[in-house]
């Protein structure tokens, strides 16, 4: 089936950690690149032992991000395992790399090191701020993004401190975007025939995502109010607490929507009150809007108000815990979720790739490698002799899997 997807027959070498490298990687593996994931002796990429949830020994955070690529671990501190990486970007078409900004050139392993062993290589850098600027030197990582770019200030409830976004936009987005930028490369190379330098940052990444909040900011300079699950531009457009206690989201974009939901609600005073009839108006009287729809959703249960909102139309959902999510009639229909065999876990459920090619959704071919299980494979791929292969485990330069010679 792999030879089937769009990038196979193109290799990547991924000298990326914990999340959005990985998450770069994981999307070109998932569409059909052999990725090989450089990892340092003993330890490998960090996310291995990140968190507080194992699958066995196995990371979450691992497990998540780094499925149908294969391990080579490869000392690139000493002379020989940096020559035999060079060795591998003979046969390489991109290179992903989130190390530190400097680290790479230091390794001997940057972009202007290896563009003349391969000048049509996609080579792609991703920092936390930036490769050069005051924090370019500095420690960062996701939360740390999302506090700086402003997107914490505008999360969380009204009269609550600033909120760390629940998942990692910042490493998501920087993933997503750098994928992208490997495409865009490959496709630069074809047409031009040369390579490229790419280089993002999380920073930018998350600011990008602010998008119309952004946009809103730089049209009239003000800072905007943090609103617990509610919109700023819309009303009413958030979560309502029903009579069994569980919640309701409610998505009135438009105008229409507004006449939807007042015919459900059975609220003809609503709908003929003037001063409702525009969202400019509803914007205006929020709070007074939002406490007459509070009451009403508190006397019904969440699944009696969404068979009536459905009804008529009116954009709304359940506000899932995980759990429901997971189980939730149009997840399990669409089957995101699959199992895949790990040699130490067994059947790992996991998710899949979110696109679907021809109807036919990229599988989840190879659970995440272990540390080192690809090393003697790779290496021999690559050109390098039995004797040559054995004497660098024998070294320590590279580690087989687990880490062991």
């Amino acid at each position: 089936m792999s030879a089937s997807l769009p990038l196979a027959g193109l290799t990547v070498l991924d000298l990326s950690h914990l999340a959005a490298g990985p998450w770069c990687t994981m999307l070109l593996a998932d569409l059909g690149a052999d990725v090989i994931k450089i990892e340092r002796p003993g330890t490998g990429d960090m996310s291995r032992t990140a968190g507080s949830v194992y699958a066995g020994d196995e990371s979450a955070v691992f497990l998540a991000l780094n499925r149908n690529k294969r391990s080579v671990v490869l000392d690139l501190t000493s002379p020989e395992g940096r020559r035999v990486f060079h060795r591998l970007v003979l046969g390489a078409d991109a290179v992903v790399e989130n190390l530190r900004p400097g680290k790479a050139a230091a390794l001997g392993v940057d972009r202007p090191a290896l563009e003349h062993l391969a000048p049509e290589l996609v080579y792609v850098s991703i920092s936390a701020f930036g490769t050069d600027g005051p924090y370019a030197g500095l420690g960062g990582n996701d939360p740390i993004v999302q506090a700086l770019s402003g997107v914490m200030s505008i999360t969380g409830e009204q009269d609550g401190p600033p909120a760390r976004q629940g998942v990692s936009v910042p490493d998501f987005a920087a993933g997503m975007l750098a994928a992208q930028a490997v495409l865009a490369g490959l496709l630069g190379r074809v047409r031009h025939g040369h390579g490229s330098q790419v280089d993002l940052n999380l920073l930018d990444a998350e600011i990008f995502a602010l998008g119309p909040r952004a946009q809103e900011y730089l049209i009239n300079g003000e800072d905007q109010p943090r609103l617990g699950s509610a919109h700023p531009q819309f009303c009413p457009y958030q979560a309502f607490r029903c009579q069994d206690g569980t919640y309701i989201y409610l998505s009135v974009i438009n105008d229409k929507f507004w006449r939807l939901l007042c015919r459900a609600l059975e609220r003809t005073d609503l709908l003929e009150d003037s001063g409702y009839a525009a969202n400019r108006d509803r914007v205006a009287r929020r709070e007074e809007l939002v406490a007459t729809l509070t009451a009403q959703f508190g006397q019904r249960d969440a699944q009696d108000w969404l068979r009536i909102l459905q009804d008529e139309g009116v954009p709304c959902a359940p506000v899932n815990t995980l759990s429901t999510a997971m189980t939730d009639p149009q997840v399990v229909h669409n089957q995101i979720v699959v199992e895949v065999e790990h040699p130490t876990v067994g059947q790992l459920r996991t998710l899949a790739a979110p696109m679907r090619l021809d109807g036919v959704r990229p599988a989840v071919r190879t659970a995440p490698p272990r540390l080192g299980a690809d090393t003697r494979a790779v290496l021999r791929e690559h050109g390098l002799s039995e004797d040559e292969v054995e004497t660098l485990l024998a070294t320590g330069v590279a580690a087989s899997e687990g880490g062991r010679p």
